[in-house]
């Protein structure tokens, strides 16, 4: 839970920086924006590092590698991490925060449209 609410701060203050420093105005809709794109590369970067530490590319990984490869280096590739080794973290709090500003970013667009 503390990294949630760490990782939501640290989120929110990037679509701060970014509302002041890109879209240099104030408003709902920079709001929306900025958290729009904050939050969908929080999303999708958890999304991708959840994918890759479920070891679900483990298996065509070696397969390319075991093709690409001659057989004298094949020890050193046999050798080498899988990318569920590589990506061991916990992807939970960059889930969650990600899917928590775009809840928000969501509940502002309904209030700029309504």
């Amino acid at each position: 839970m503390k990294k949630l609410v760490r990782s939501f701060l640290i989120a929110h203050i990037v679509i701060t920086l970014l509302i002041v420093l890109y879209f240099k105005e104030l408003t709902l809709l920079s709001y929306i924006n900025a958290s729009f794109i904050v939050g969908g590369v929080l999303t999708f970067l958890g999304l991708v590092s959840f994918v890759f530490s479920t070891g679900f590319f483990d298996v065509f990984t070696v397969s390319m590698r075991k093709v690409v490869t001659s057989k004298r280096r094949m020890e050193d590739v046999m050798a080498m991490r899988k990318p569920s080794e590589i990506f061991s973290g916990n992807v939970s709090p960059m889930l969650g925060s990600g899917a928590l500003i775009l809840v928000i970013m969501g509940i502002g667009l309904l209030i700029f449209y309504f």
